[in-house]
């Protein structure tokens, strides 16, 4: 097994992972079809079919356990909820001097 191949297949798909993850709901899909392209260029441009489907599996766990310890406590925000304050948004700002 190639070493080199197994660890850019672990870090490139464990960041998309965790991007789809951290997606908003509404993005999710775009997301999902976005990480099926890259895995399947994946496949056929190493042609590695050992180093690339371990690396997958690799590249899952990691993912399985980002969302075990950090992404079940802190969930994903919506775009809906964004507050923008303008200038006139202020209230009961004191007048600055």
């Amino acid at each position: 097994m190639d070493l080199s191949y197994w660890l850019l297949i672990t870090v490139t798909f464990s960041i998309l992972l965790i991007m789809w993850q951290r997606a908003e709901a509404k993005r999710r899909q775009v997301v999902r079809n976005f990480v099926l392209f890259v895995g399947i260029l994946a496949l056929i441009r190493y042609e590695l079919v050992g180093e690339t489907i371990v690396g997958y599996f690799t590249a899952g766990f990691v993912s399985f356990m980002y969302w075990l310890l950090l992404g079940r406590y802190n969930p994903v925000g919506s775009s809906d909820d964004i507050k923008v304050y303008g200038m006139d948004d202020m209230g009961d700002a004191p007048p600055s001097e």
